[in-house]
């Protein structure tokens, strides 16, 4: 067992007060921050993925070469963007197609830069705000009739209708809208106290970040979900979504793959993500941990719990402290810091922690 070190990733989402004030640093950071990775990532190269290059066996048990997942704490403050990840088929026929083509694999227009998929699991840490899958039809049509505006009729109707008529609008034709949009939003969210005067404030939050972006559209036609501390997302393959506002526990397969909509100035390939894009309604996307803090998904590549208080953990596996001390076995991890436990090795854990290990 041995400690482990966490990578920051700057990213402009994120925030310069979180994930500081989780591990007890100064605050304000100078740069955003807005992942903290503990993996063997090559994007973050670090002590775990020298020890399992050197010994994969030895580290993570017989028959693995390598660590399937990816944990991170992760701290927004501004909306990530509207994103897809493909099957494990799409990206591996993805993939293909692309190395085909000869597209290099930091190119902007890149789509695929892995042949896996991502499914990905996401724990608040506190109140956490996303957009999370296709909002069933009937209350996104109540929705446009509160709205009341004949410029956003086009998006009544199938979904996937819908999402090709916001992802082709010539992008002359967006300032009109979204000024007709935000305008009456303002007036649901002064008069609206139900969920629809929920929505109409985040349009308006998503517009000051994004002005006249088309992704401010897709707040209209996906679930509004807020999450309380304890509380999980669990998005797979195909399921549009965003993280809007909020600090938590996520953890994923290994891929780097992302299909974007909105709310991003990167490469959008409108025709690829509308091939992976599940054209399905999901009714809620959260997800409760069991009785021993387990999160149940049907992800083969990890498993997460949740511990608040003693547990023995079984290697391999990375315990974080999310909380004031934490002992694991020997070692004292203070919030935000973590620990490799190798395959063969059991371990007491006291505290408030997180439990990442391979799946099943």
């Amino acid at each position: 067992m041995r400690r482990i070190e966490g990578a920051v990733q700057n990213y402009a989402w994120g925030s310069h007060e979180a994930l500081a004030k989780l591990q007890g640093r100064p605050t304000p950071t100078e740069q955003p921050e807005a992942e903290l990775w503990f993996g063997a990532h090559p994007g973050a190269p670090g002590v775990l993925l020298d020890l399992i290059t050197a010994d994969p066996e030895g580290q993570l048990g017989q028959g693995r070469k390598a660590l399937p997942f990816l944990l991170k704490l992760l701290a927004a403050e501004r909306a990530l963007s509207i994103q897809v990840h493909p099957t494990k088929a799409q990206a591996e026929a993805g993939f293909a197609a692309d190395e085909a083509a000869g597209i290099a694999r930091d190119a902007f227009e890149r789509n695929y830069k892995d042949d896996n998929h991502k499914p990905e699991l996401l724990v608040a840490l506190g109140e956490f705000e996303a957009m999370a899958g296709f909002r069933p039809v009937a209350r996104t049509a109540e929705l446009l009739d509160r709205l009341a505006l004949p410029e956003l009729d086009f998006l009544r109707g199938d979904l996937r209708g819908a999402v090709e008529c916001a992802l082709h609008m010539p992008p002359g034709d967006l300032p009109e809208i979204i000024d007709a949009l935000t305008r009456r939003c303002r007036e649901l969210v002064a008069n609206a106290d139900d969920w629809v005067g929920e929505v109409a404030d985040l349009v308006l939050r998503l517009e000051q970040q994004y002005p006249n972006d088309r992704g401010v559209l897709f707040a209209l036609l996906l679930n509004r979900v807020v999450l309380q501390e304890g509380e999980a997302l669990y998005l797979d393959a195909g399921q549009l979504h965003a993280y809007v506002r909020g600090t938590g526990v996520e953890i994923m397969a290994n891929s780097d793959n992302v299909l974007r909509c909105g709310l991003t100035p990167k490469h959008i390939d409108v025709e690829e993500l509308l091939s992976v894009v599940r054209w399905e309604a999901l009714a809620d996307p959260r997800l409760q941990a069991d009785a021993d803090g387990v999160y149940h998904t049907p992800a083969e590549e990890f498993s997460l719990r949740r511990v608040d208080g003693d547990a023995e953990v079984a290697g391999p596996a990375i315990v974080l402290a999310v909380g004031g001390a934490t002992e694991c076995g020997e070692l004292h991890l203070d919030s935000g810091s973590a620990a490799w436990v190798p395959a063969g090795e059991e371990v007491r854990v006291s505290g408030k922690a997180f439990i990442a290990r391979p799946g099943a």
